[in-house]
C-alpha cells in the first residue's frame, strides 16, 4: 500500500500537468470600422450595385481610381439620397479616392462610381465602410438640441405718460398702441431672445415713435424636456431707444416684466411656434420739452403684449 501511494501522487501530477486553462478571449474593438460592401466594378458603363445604408451613421467608400467618385440614389426615388463629401481625390500620393457618405434615411440605395468632371462610368474596386467613430460623433451631434432660429410678430397696449418732446403734453389717461417685429433665438429648454426688434408706437396727442430694441427672456417655471410641446412663465427685461421725427431727441426705455408662453414644438431641434403674453412697466428718458436739459422726473407706464412667433 505504501509503494502504490507515491505512484498515485505522481499519476495525479503528469495528469495535471497536461491541463490547460481556456484563455481569456480578447475584448471585442467596438470602434473598428465594419466592411458594408466590396465589389468590382469592371465594365467601367452604368452598372449599380444596391447596398442597405442606416440613417445618422456615416460611411466611408474607399475606390482604387484616383479621379473617381460616387452617385448614389434612392431606390424607388422617394426620399433624398445621402450626401457624398469627397475626402481624397486625383491628388492623393495613395492613387485612390476616398468619399464620405451621410444618409438621413434607413434605405437600400443604388450606388455606382463615375470619374470626375465627366461623369461618365469607370471601372474601379469600391470597398464601402461604416466609419465607427464618425458615427458616433454624428449621432451625439444630432442627439444634441439646438437653438431654434425665427422671426416674431407683436402688439401692444401702452398706459397713457406725458410727452413734451414738441411741446405737447400728453394726459397719462391716454393709452397708445404699438406693432413691432422681432428677430429672435429660442434655445431647446426654454426661454428665448429678441435679438434685434422694431416697434412702432402711437399715442394720442404726441408724435409716434419708431423703437429699437432687445429684449431677452428667461424660463423660470414650466416647459424643460427638449423637443416637446408645454407652457412655460419667465422674467424679460426689454432695452431699446427710439427715434422721433423732426424731434433732435432720441427717448430711451428699459421695462422688466413678465410673460407666459406656449410653446409649439414641430421637431427635436427647436422647431414650432410660440404664443406668448407678456406685461412689462417701461421706465423712460430722453423726454421733455424742447431744449430743456433738466434730469427731472421722467415718464413710465404699463405694457400688455400679445405675441406670435415661428422658429426652426
Amino acid at each position: 500500500m505504501r509503494n502504490i501511494r507515491p505512484l498515485l501522487a505522481a499519476a495525479a501530477l503528469a495528469i495535471g500537468g497536461t491541463v490547460r486553462l481556456p484563455a481569456q478571449a480578447a475584448p471585442a474593438d467596438t470602434s473598428a470600422d465594419v466592411l458594408v460592401l466590396d465589389y468590382d466594378f469592371v465594365s467601367g458603363g452604368g452598372e449599380y450595385v444596391r447596398v442597405s445604408l442606416e440613417a445618422g451613421q456615416v460611411y466611408r467608400a474607399e475606390l482604387n481610381s484616383s479621379d473617381a467618385s460616387l452617385v448614389i440614389r434612392a431606390v424607388g426615388g422617394r426620399i433624398r439620397a445621402p450626401r457624398v463629401y469627397p475626402v481624397l481625390g486625383p491628388d492623393s500620393p495613395s492613387g485612390a479616392s476616398v468619399v464620405e457618405l451621410y444618409p438621413d434615411h434607413d434605405a437600400v440605395y443604388e450606388i455606382r462610381p463615375v470619374a470626375d468632371g465627366s461623369g461618365g462610368g469607370v471601372a474601379t474596386r469600391l470597398r464601402l465602410y461604416k466609419d465607427v467613430r464618425a458615427s458616433k460623433r454624428r449621432l451625439a451631434v444630432l442627439s444634441r438640441p439646438a437653438w431654434g432660429i425665427g422671426f416674431e410678430l407683436a402688439g401692444s397696449w401702452l398706459g397713457g405718460f406725458s410727452d413734451e418732446t414738441d411741446g405737447l403734453s400728453t394726459s397719462p389717461s391716454h393709452s397708445g398702441s404699438m406693432v413691432e417685429s422681432c428677430f429672435s433665438a429660442r434655445p431647446p429648454r426654454g426661454g428665448s431672445l429678441c435679438v434685434f426688434g422694431i416697434g412702432y408706437q402711437s399715442q394720442i396727442g404726441s408724435r409716434d415713435v419708431l423703437w429699437f430694441f432687445t429684449e431677452p427672456r428667461a424660463r423660470l417655471f414650466g416647459m424643460a424636456t427638449p423637443g416637446q410641446s408645454g407652457w412655460e412663465a419667465g422674467a424679460l427685461l426689454r432695452a431699446g431707444f427710439g427715434s422721433i421725427e423732426r424731434v433732435s431727441k432720441n427717448p430711451f426705455v428699459v421695462a422688466p416684466g413678465v410673460y407666459v408662453a406656449r410653446q409649439i414644438r414641430s421637431g427635436d431641434h427647436g422647431g414650432g411656434w410660440t404664443v406668448q403674453g407678456s406685461y412689462s412697466h417701461g421706465f423712460y428718458s430722453g423726454f421733455g420739452p424742447p431744449g430743456s436739459t433738466s434730469a427731472g422726473p421722467q415718464p413710465h407706464s404699463d405694457g400688455v403684449t400679445l405675441r406670435l412667433a415661428w422658429y426652426q
